[in-house]
């Protein structure tokens, strides 16, 4: 890099102040360009090019403050020798490319400001010398006046490159006008198209960026289809999985994680937890529940109570119910309250493994919190029941009767209360049966 702007600027030079940048031609702004049209050409003298070409010689020899001290001693001199505004120029502008060799940007702005304070400056020159200068500005981020000297650039050539409505544009964007940012985006592109030039991966990144900002979300999807397509990166398929929330498309949406996922670009627990409700939504909990699963194994998801419970019941819906128990059961373990042991009481019920129900009511009493404890205590009498605990089942029925019977305001436990007793009644017909039988096998 360092050779390379010492050697545009020997270039310059060598060819009668040849400007560096591309930008050559007649200016667009005949006003702005007048300054500079009137001024011609005008050769060295023999004594001033041989120090500048020592100078050069310095540099590319690494020595750069030897080649500087060179460049003041020029600048020094008086009288018959002292160097003619044309030869201030090229000084200038040595003493420019210099600093930049040596990698000493703000010495290096300065000279290039005083470069174009010079009345001898060439239209070709200036133009080369403001190109380089905004660009300087922006990477010192002095933004406003990286903005301002690439105005000046526009008003002076007549062929703008695309990158530089492009280098605008993200100007604008730092300073958080997206007004301005936008139309320089869009003339970019427009040129790059013209001159068969491909458009950038960054030039793309501004333009859904710029959308973005103002809120033009179907046209951010049209080209973050086109980043995603391109240049599949993980932080251009997540913002097209936010867009698509944003104009809720969860099919869309539902799509867009999961190609993430399969492409190993979700790495953070909330994203995986996300993609796995969503499958949930649409129907598919089985694969809710291994993407889970998948999520525990690579230490992407921690196995905390909530997280076992909704696996759980990701494998309950999708009829898994022997993958669904251990982990719910685990997670009873693990949360605070008595929820997670409570519907885990209603699979081990459904799976009629009622002595384990037993264990999962007891649990969820014991830790409470519960919504309703009536019911929790009802489910044990059931349970109890079913595991041929009659003693205990009827101690539970009465309590849930009477306690059910004292809140006279409450419809649900006096539903409970009735159907406890409804219970009773049942377990005691049931208790008779099995006493007949016994009597008969025994006659």
């Amino acid at each position: 890099m360092k050779k390379g702007y010492w050697k545009a600027a020997s270039l310059a030079l060598a060819v009668s102040l040849v400007p560096m940048a591309p930008e050559m031609a007649q200016a667009a702004n005949k006003e702005a360009q007048a300054q500079y049209k009137k001024k011609q050409t005008k050769a060295l003298r023999a004594p001033i090019f041989e120090k500048l070409m020592e100078a050069q010689e310095l540099q590319e020899a690494g020595q750069f403050d030897d080649a500087l001290k060179l460049l003041d001693r020029l600048k020094r001199r008086t009288g018959k020798r002292a160097l003619k505004p044309h030869e201030m120029v090229q000084l200038y502008n040595f003493y420019a490319y210099a600093y930049l060799a040596k990698e000493d940007y703000p010495q290096a702005i300065k000279s290039f400001e005083k470069l174009l304070k010079e009345d001898e400056l060439t239209l070709g020159l200036a133009v080369a010398t403001k190109y380089t200068l905004a660009q300087l500005y922006f990477a010192n981020d002095d933004i406003p006046a990286g903005i301002d000297m690439l105005n000046q650039w526009f008003e002076i050539t007549d062929k703008p490159t695309p990158d530089a409505h492009i280098l605008l544009a993200q100007g604008y964007l730092q300073t958080k006008n997206v007004d301005k940012a936008l139309p320089e985006l869009q003339k970019g592109f427009k040129l790059a198209k013209q001159m068969g030039k491909e458009p950038k991966e960054n030039w793309y990144s501004l333009l859904q960026y710029a959308y973005a900002e103002k809120k033009q979300h179907k046209k951010q999807v049209d080209v973050l289809e086109i980043l995603v397509n391109r240049w599949p990166k993980k932080n251009y398929w997540l913002a097209l999985v936010g867009v698509y929330g944003e104009l809720n498309d969860e099919s869309l949406q539902l799509y867009a994680l999961q190609s993430a996922y399969l492409q190993n670009m979700l790495d953070k627990e909330s994203y995986i937890v996300t993609l796995a409700q969503m499958l949930s939504g649409d129907g598919q909990p089985y694969r809710a529940a291994k993407v889970m699963e998948k999520g525990f194994e690579d230490k992407l998801v921690e196995p905390t109570g909530k997280n076992l419970e909704r696996t759980a019941e990701y494998w309950r819906r999708a009829q898994e119910v022997e993958r669904a128990i251990p982990l719910l059961a685990e997670a009873a373990k693990l949360s605070e309250d008595g929820g997670a042991a409570m519907r885990l009481a209603g699979l081990y019920m459904n799976n009629y493994q009622y002595k384990d129900a037993v264990s999962a009511l007891r649990l969820a009493l014991q830790k409470g919190g519960l919504k309703r404890p009536l019911e929790a205590r009802f489910m044990l009498g059931q349970a109890m029941f079913h595991s041929k605990n009659y003693g205990g089942a009827r101690k539970e029925f009465n309590s849930v009767i009477a306690d059910g019977n004292k809140q006279k305001d409450d419809a649900k436990s006096q539903r409970m209360s009735k159907m406890a007793s409804q219970w009773k009644k049942h377990m005691q017909v049931e208790i008779k049966r099995e006493q007949d039988i016994k009597k008969y096998l025994n006659s």
